[in-house]
Formats: C-alpha cells, structure tokens, sequence
C-alpha cells in the first residue's frame, strides 16, 4: 500500500499546489467522504478524500467565502481572512433539515408529477445555459478486492506483491488520478487534453478516470453506460418511472429544493431508481442521487452502480453548474467481490459563444 500512497501524493501535490486545506466532519467528528469545497461565486473548488480531508488550490492573501456542500447536510458557509499560507480550516457540516408537508393527494394530480413535468419543459433552457465551456477536470479512484482465494483454477494467486492482507484475502489493487483540461459543447462534442495522469495496479475493466468516459448528463433523453439508460427527466420519462415528493429545503441561497424520490414502474428496462433534485421555479437540477442495478445495464457481474452529482449556484452568472461527480460500484466474479469509487471534480469553469476544437 505504501508504494500507492507514495506515487499518487507525489502526482496530486505537483497538479494542485493546494494552500486552503482541512477537515469536513459531521457533528460526532465522522469525516464527510467527498463533499464539495469551492470558493463562493467562483468555480474554483474541490473535494474531501476518504478520510474528509481537503485541499484547495488558492494562493492569495486576503478575505474568501468557502462554500461546503454535502448531500444530506446543511450547506454552509465560512469567510476566512487567509493571512498566511497554507491556511487550515476544518469545518463539522450539520444534517440537512427537511420540510414534510403534508401531501394531499386528488384524482387531479401528484406534486411530484408536475415538477417533473416543469423540468421537462425546461431542461433545454437550462441545459443551453452552460452548453460550450472550458474546464480543469480532476479524477481520483480507488478499487479493491475481497474473498481473493489462494488458488484460481489450481493456479497459486499469492499476495499480488503484498497488496492482499494474508488473512483477509483483501487489499487495494488498483488507483488512479488523473488532471486534465477539457472543452465542451454539448450534446457530443467533448475535447480533453491530459495535463497528468498515473495509475497503478489493475482496474479489472471498471476504469472510470477520464472525463471522455464520465460525460454523464441528465438534461438528455439517455445517460450512456454499457447501453443507455433512460434520464428521469427525458422526455418520455413517464413511461418508464413513478415520482414521489419526499421533501423540501432551502438553500444557502433560499432556493426552494425538491427531493425527488424516482421509482422504477418495471423492474428489467435501462432505469435507474433514488433521488433527484429539482431547483424550484428554475426547474435546474440541483443534484443526483441514483441507483443502477448491473443487470439493468446488461453488466452480469456488477451488482450495483450509486451515481451521484452536485450542482453549485453562482449568484454572478446565475448558473448551475456542475462541481463533484461520483460513482460507487460494486461486483463479483467467481465469488470474489470487488468496489471502487470514483470521483470527479470540475472546476475553473469558462463559458464559451462556441466550441473551440
């Protein structure tokens, strides 16, 4: 592990340069995996590791609003007056308090229904908002096996050069990281040019590291995995999934969000099933929360895929942009099982009048 550990701090300490760097924890001192940290109207951010830490690139002298975000948890937040460098700010983000209404439901219509049916309407404006921009891309993964037994078709497997505890038959095998620059112009045209990029071990075909290969956007009728699978806000989304409006809360912003539970209406099409969030009025996503089930993307090993995406508001521009995407995943052959994690970091965002090849 220590041969890991070496090679990708080297890569991430040379790509960042990180000088704002701390702890996000819940209240009971539980570190927050992967939650947003960027600069508040700017597109300048990141987010926390495994063990919740962070660290954000900013090499400035003076007054800066950090912005904390977290599915689940109250976004805050905090003004700092960066007086040296590196600064440390550790911060406990506080769960997330939602409104239950009480629902009454007619033969007229389910709440849900019609927010959904306003993001439809308005998925195009929104999504023509931020259609040609620049950005800096930043990937991390990790994935890991379990249950390696000793011998595999009466072949010895030992250790994997010490990366398999002896007794657990478990370890990390494979990491990666990558810093890139990427142009976009939706609905297809993606340009990614790799500034750094290391990997080591193996990723058994579950490599999801380059922006070219995450391009996940739900203002479209399909989201392309192994085959594509059926947005909850496509066009014809009713036919395939049920709504349901399990809460409400406002922002930092005071934007009413609403969370939306997606049902599946039958069990075996390209679906996925959990929670979308919709921006009241403007009708943007504010973040994804879904499910897939690997036979639902015709991946018989994998067992289930969470994808999960935050949106973060620019009181400047007025856009939603998108800042972390994550993918967790987890799979078995031959009864050994297997997860990672990927996440995604999008940052320095340039808005664009066209593509530039």
């Amino acid at each position: 592990m220590q041969k890991f550990y070496t090679l990708f701090f080297s890569l991430f300490t040379i790509a960042f340069f990180a000088q704002i760097r701390g702890t996000v924890s819940d209240i009971n001192g539980e570190p927050l995996v992967f939650a947003s940290v960027f600069i508040n109207d700017t597109y300048i951010g990141t987010s926390t590791n495994e063990k919740g830490q962070y660290e954000l690139n900013f090499k400035e002298l003076k007054k800066v609003t950090l912005v904390f975000q977290n599915l689940g948890y109250k976004t805050q937040k905090v003004e700092l007056n960066v007086d040296q460098l590196p600064y440390t700010k550790n911060i406990q983000m506080v769960e997330e308090s939602y409104m239950m209404q009480e629902i009454v439901l007619t033969d007229s219509e389910n709440p849900a229904n019609e927010i959904i049916r306003n993001a439809i309407k308005s998925k195009k404006t929104n999504s023509a908002k931020t259609d040609k921009f620049e950005a800096d891309f930043y990937s991390r993964g990790i994935f890991r096996v379990k249950d390696v037994p000793k011998k595999f078709m009466g072949e010895e497997i030992g250790d994997l050069d010490g990366d398999l505890d002896s007794l657990t038959r478990s370890g990390v095998i494979y990491l990666s990281e990558t810093v890139s620059k990427i142009k976009v112009q939706k609905p297809d045209k993606l340009k990614e040019t790799i500034i750094a990029s290391k990997t080591a071990g193996d990723s058994q075909g579950f490599s999801y590291n380059t922006a070219l290969n995450t391009n996940y956007d739900f203002y479209e009728n399909y989201v392309p995995f192994n085959l594509n699978l059926v947005s909850p806000i496509a066009d014809n989304a009713f036919n395939y999934y049920k709504f349901k409006l399990e809460s409400t809360f406002y922002d930092e912003n005071k934007n009413l969000i609403n969370k939306i539970q997606v049902l599946v209406k039958r069990d075996k099409e390209p679906v996925f099933e959990g929670y979308i969030y919709i921006v009241e009025d403007s009708w943007a996503i504010y973040a994804i929360d879904l499910d897939i089930k690997g036979y639902r993307m015709q991946q018989p090993i994998l067992e289930t895929m969470k994808l999960q995406q935050n949106f973060s508001y620019s009181n400047s521009n007025k856009l939603w942009t998108k800042n972390v995407q994550s993918l967790d995943f987890n799979a078995k052959f031959f009864g050994v099982g297997f997860t990672g994690k990927f996440t995604h970091v999008f940052s320095n965002y340039n808005f664009k009048e066209q593509f530039e090849a």
